[in-house]
């Protein structure tokens, strides 16, 4: 993680170095569907901004997919460089950019499971996990208001856009990792979702929070 945020550090000073004045800083803490956030920004000219941001947060969730229910926890960390254009004279903005993508869903199926159109009691075979990943390198389209270097003091931000993450991809593991009929069984139960994950290959962003710019 610390490299990711490294990395991610390094992308925007780079940018930065190519700024007209870079004498003015924004900073802002948001809420979102990301979690909680920061954002740093600075002017790269009186049109465009560079922007780093960060989020993260973990929420005790519980999920169902092809039938099965799984207790786990969803846990949400992201880091990314973002472009903002200003093509009005104002703060609202169009942004893209790039994020690193370490958003997941760990899982344990609850009380009964189905495979392959068996049911079983877990307490017969074994607990079944469930690990649910995206793709770690997802671009980002959005819309915006805030962040601009134009007006000292306090400000409020907001963001609504899109980050394309992919077809999911799910790895359901069992206690019983020894079973030929239970790992066939799951094998196939992993084609079923990851089909049902192929439908959502776009993560809606919403974002609200307050900015202070230097």
């Amino acid at each position: 993680m610390r490299k990711i945020i490294t990395t991610g550090l390094i992308l925007f000073s780079t940018t930065v170095l190519f700024a007209e004045d870079v004498k003015d800083l924004n900073t802002a803490l948001k809420v979102s569907t990301l979690g909680v956030g920061l954002d740093i920004s600075t002017p790269i000219n009186d049109t465009f901004s560079a922007r780093f941001n960060v989020n993260g947060a973990a929420y005790s969730k519980n999920e169902t997919s092809n039938g099965n229910s799984y207790s786990g926890t969803l846990t949400l960390f992201t880091a990314g460089v973002l472009l903002d254009t200003y093509p009005f004279e104002n703060k609202f903005r169009l942004s893209t950019g790039i994020y690193y993508n370490g958003n997941n869903f760990t899982g344990t199926a609850i009380d009964k499971v189905t495979i392959n159109g068996t049911t079983y009691n877990i307490s017969d075979i074994g607990k079944v996990d469930a690990d649910i990943t995206f793709n770690k390198i997802a671009p980002y389209i959005g819309i915006g208001w805030g962040n601009t270097t134009k007006d000292k003091g306090w400000g409020f931000t907001f963001d609504l856009g899109a980050l394309y993450h992919g077809k999911g991809e799910v790895d359901l593991t069992s206690e019983r990792g020894n079973s030929p009929r239970i790992n066939e069984g799951l094998a196939k139960e992993e084609v079923k979702i990851n089909d049902e994950l192929a439908d959502n290959k776009i993560y809606p962003v919403v974002a609200l929070g307050v900015n202070y710019t230097f």
